[in-house]
């Protein structure tokens, strides 16, 4: 990957040694076990196989991974935590079982944050987020603290990716801590939205099944039904929440570090230099517009962070490196190239206006050869997933068209030979699947000016 046109902002962590080569724990054996596969264990000293990268899904865009040995959580919340094994094959004691030595957190709202601080106090992780997350991160650790909930440790090490209300796009920062094994790279993108600029040539995304989701005169039939089968609740009837019970390890609303999102590029070093990329959020690069992030109580609406208007779009005059936001965000996700997997985020706020545009527009930069989806179990109702599965292949279906004279000039061209593997996630049946890559395998092979060495 080539560093251009972009402030490079170095951050740099103690090597946490011990906690690859782990000491014997049953807990922990048994938890890795659980989540990456007991053939991927030593059953001696818990160690994941360092010759693999797995990918394993706990909810929405949750994600726990091993790599090169390193154990780690991409978000750390879950959809229904549970005191007992429910829908949700585990609980949080097994998250702490797991012994990460990092947190990634793709950004604050509660459906990605939750749990974050609990565990990185119960463990010593590391959490990594954006400075406004982070802000939450102290609060939630000082009301763990007071509150009784873990202990001894009242505070948490959370470190800052990007400089405080920076232009998305504007910095790319690199994470030390898995070094020499795996390079970590980050920056800020577009949280999804739907207040910007509607696609008059949005792909619809409905379901037709049973004639039980309607166009409505204003949106046409552009949205997915999202709906849940009328069976699910029998097969798996909801069981006793962990919130209500003795503890509440939510993240704190407080600030501005909700929707300021953050991008993470893994690249595990080695002959094949494995790149696997993760977002749980898929902004609109096309108009270069987000979530708005606005001051409460403010009237008219003052953003936290201008330049970014009040409907969250940036205009056309704010650029970062000559470009518009959106555009410099395109251009950076072009230069992560090759890259060999992408977890990203295939339910977009803006699927009322945009259908799946804007997932289709960061899979037509990143170009990965396998699509893992996240973000299907919040906003998007539980089992719904294979409803938006349909919205993404129509979408694809359409970009790979070799005139593109189904979609609008705002659309990508993928052409199908491009097009990436989808290994498609369905709540509850994948929970717990690990998805294991090996990066020597021939698959992920790179040419020598991809190989990225520095």
């Amino acid at each position: 990957m080539r560093r251009t046109l972009l402030a490079l902002v170095l951050i740099c962590t103690s090597l946490a040694a011990e906690a690859k080569n782990p000491q014997r724990d049953p807990a922990m054996i048994a938890a890795r076990s659980k989540f990456f596969g007991i053939e991927n264990v030593d059953q001696r000293t818990g160690q994941v196989d360092q010759s693999r990268v797995i990918i394993s899904w706990i909810t929405n865009a949750s994600f726990a991974v091993a790599a090169s040995g390193h154990v780690m959580l991409l978000d750390t919340y879950v959809t229904r935590l549970e005191v007992m094994p429910g829908r949700t094959p585990f609980v949080i004691q097994d998250l702490v079982d797991l012994q990460p030595e990092a947190l990634f957190i793709g950004h604050g709202h509660f459906d990605h944050a939750d749990n974050a601080a609990y565990i990185a106090q119960k463990t010593g992780a590391i959490i990594y987020a954006s400075p406004e997350t982070c802000d939450n991160m102290a609060i939630d650790a000082t009301n763990n603290f007071n509150n009784h909930y873990t202990g001894q440790v009242s505070t948490v090490t959370c470190v800052p990716m990007t400089s405080r209300g920076s232009l998305p796009g504007a910095e790319m920062v690199s994470i030390r801590q898995f070094e020499p094994d795996i390079r970590i790279e980050a920056f800020k993108h577009l949280h999804s939205t739907n207040t910007g600029v509607t696609d008059p040539d949005a792909v619809p995304i409905a379901s037709p099944s049973k004639g039980v989701c309607q166009p409505t005169p204003t949106q046409g039939n552009t949205f997915p039904c999202n709906l849940q089968d009328p069976r699910d609740p029998l097969l798996f009837p909801p069981g006793t929440l962990l919130e209500p019970t003795f503890l509440n390890i939510a993240t704190s609303r407080q600030g501005a570090g909700g929707p300021i999102a953050i991008f993470y590029v893994f690249t595990v070093r080695g002959p094949n230099h494995f790149r696997f990329v993760w977002h749980n959020s898929t902004g609109d690069i096309v108009d270069s517009c987000a979530l708005p992030n606005n001051q409460p109580g403010t009237n008219p609406p003052v953003p936290f962070e201008p330049p970014q208007q009040a409907n969250g779009c940036f205009l056309p005059t704010t650029t970062v490196n000559g470009k518009t936001v959106g555009a410099n965000l395109a251009s950076i996700m072009d230069r992560l190239r090759p890259v060999d997997v992408q977890i990203g985020s295939v339910v977009s706020l803006g699927f009322n206006q945009n259908g799946e545009r804007d997932v289709i527009s960061y899979i037509a930069h990143v170009k990965p050869k396998v699509f893992i989806p996240n973000h299907v179990t919040a906003v998007a109702a539980e089992g719904s997933s294979l409803e938006w599965r349909a919205g993404y292949i129509a979408a694809l279906r359409a970009a790979s068209s070799s005139t593109n004279s189904q979609l609008g000039a705002s659309y990508s061209f993928i052409p199908e030979a491009e097009q990436p593997e989808a290994l498609w996630l369905v709540d509850p049946n994948d929970y717990l699947r690990p998805l294991v890559f090996i990066p020597s395998d021939a698959r992920w092979r790179k040419a020598a000016g991809d190989r990225d060495d520095d």
